[in-house]
């Protein structure tokens, strides 16, 4: 097991949700400590014959508690593709609201789905209701969460390590060792702790000449965030390196900019792929990447696995979401132009895995195959 392993296992151990034990298979569920998966899975195989008829409602939901562009993005691919196989989509956002969150899942559940795809909040909140659908058959689609049938799945430390690299890389070459980081981490998230891990340990490959000046935790809004950065830039002056998803460092970058004190030199960079930093990205200026995942493409295989997992077919058990290092016009170019033609990308199954390969086999003949731990891809 190398280093990288036991980070994973390590940090998700102690800072992931309640989790229950055992294997992978269904069964009680307990708030035992947290276990992760980092199991070998076969590439997915679609040729595997379908099972009996599901008599399933012809009806899949998307149901999220976070508002945000990278989540509208992924059910306007998971609708485009249900809408082509004759399946009602149902979608809803309840801006962090938990107890509004648990009332959907449970509308929606009571009006009778085939799929559920959903993100995780509170797992003890959420449990029962999830519980009751894979009861019913229903497939369960979580975003790095379980219980869930098909499992998106994502190495967070790797996500933050390549953002960290990056940093470390610039610092060298460019900062002559003088590297001074502000990072805002995403720690209100369980499973995003082990991205700052990843982060840190990337930073850390640039020895001395990078230090984290400042590393502050990700509240309610950006420009709350925003407002702490700033507080930060004034007790150090000498900030030239700002990280986090995109979400939080593009105001930031405007923000300095506003304020007079964006400098040639520096380095932002973020994760999620916001419109907003592609557009600072092509300006070719101090805002260097994004590390931005295929919302639409995630979506719309999402919603196709819906349709086939009520008619009775082959599914993946993951779909791993992989980073794509966005720092060109002509790499967000060939990202945007994929991630806006869904169904043709999702056409070329090549194509389609160099954004989302997809991993081992389910259907609801084996619907009692149920992720029951987080899955790390290796």
């Amino acid at each position: 097991m190398n280093r990288r392993t036991l980070l994973q296992l390590g940090a998700l151990t102690v800072l992931s949700p309640s989790c229950s034990t055992g294997n992978d298979s269904s069964g009680s569920s307990s708030s035992s400590a947290p276990e992760v998966s980092t199991a070998d899975l076969a590439t997915f195989d679609s040729s595997l014959p379908a099972g009996p008829p599901t008599h399933l409602p012809r009806r899949a939901a998307w149901i999220t508690t976070e508002e945000v562009e990278f989540f509208r993005q992924f059910g306007i691919g998971m609708n485009k593709a249900v809408a082509s196989r004759e399946v009602q989509y149902v979608e809803a956002y309840t801006t962090t609201n938990l107890v509004k969150n648990v009332r959907q899942l449970e509308t929606a559940l009571a009006r009778g789905l085939g799929a559920l795809a959903f993100q995780p909040s509170d797992y003890n909140a959420q449990l029962p209701v999830l519980e009751a659908a894979l009861r019913q058959g229903v497939c369960l689609e979580g975003i790095i969460t379980h219980p869930s049938t098909l499992q998106i799945a994502a190495s967070q430390y790797d996500i933050g390590f390549r953002q960290g690299k990056g940093a470390a890389d610039y610092a060298l070459q460019h900062l002559n060792g003088l590297g001074r980081v502000h990072y805002t981490n995403s720690d209100t998230v369980p499973q995003l702790k082990i991205r700052h891990l990843g982060v840190l340990d990337g930073l850390k490959t640039a020895g001395d000449a990078v230090e984290v000046v400042s590393d502050l935790t990700w509240k309610d809004t950006a420009s709350e965030n925003v407002k702490a950065f700033m507080v930060a830039l004034a007790a150090h002056p000498e900030i030239n390196i700002i990280l986090g998803g995109d979400g939080f460092v593009a105001p930031a970058y405007r923000a300095m900019e506003a304020d007079g004190k964006l400098r040639p030199d520096m380095y932002f960079a973020g994760i999620d792929g916001d419109a907003k930093a592609l557009e600072l990205i092509r300006q070719d200026g101090p805002y260097r990447s994004t590390l931005a995942f295929g919302w639409q493409l995630m979506g719309y295989g999402i919603g196709w696995f819906a349709a086939d997992w009520i008619e009775g077919k082959q599914i993946p058990r993951v779909l791993v979401a992989e980073s794509i290092l966005l720092d060109s016009a002509a790499s967000i170019d060939t990202y945007v132009a994929d991630n806006n033609s869904p169904a043709a990308v999702f056409a070329d199954r090549a194509k389609y895995e160099r954004y989302c390969p997809l991993l081992g086999n389910v259907s609801y003949a084996t619907r009692d195959t149920v992720w029951r731990k987080e899955y790390i891809p290796k």
